[in-house]
């Protein structure tokens, strides 16, 4: 009598698994859409904020461009007064390499 209880309760185990494996199975093909999803939006994600960072960077060299072009005359302008002042308290130019 156990014989026969231990073998049907084994063949309930094993519908019983191989069910859940069946249903495991399809659960498995489910993730690897997903991921195959995800990865897929991340990807186009990344490649967006690359083009914004690209569009961003250059538009930051063109401002420091411009600042450096900025600064470049106002260091000038202040020579030339500092030159003049130099010029009207009696300074004399030097020679050229000395």
């Amino acid at each position: 009598m156990q014989v026969i209880q231990t073998i049907a309760l084994g063949g309930v185990m094993a519908v019983i698994g191989a069910a859940l494996a069946w249903m495991v199975q399809g659960l498995r093909g489910e993730v690897r859409g997903e991921i195959r999803s995800l990865r897929h939006e991340l990807s186009e994600e990344m490649r967006a904020v690359r083009a914004e960072l690209g569009a961003q960077i250059g538009s930051l060299r063109s401002e420091i461009g411009s600042v450096r072009s900025e600064l470049g005359a106002e260091i000038g302008s202040l020579r030339s007064d500092l030159t003049q002042v130099a010029l009207a308290v009696g300074a004399t130019l030097r020679a050229e390499g000395a």
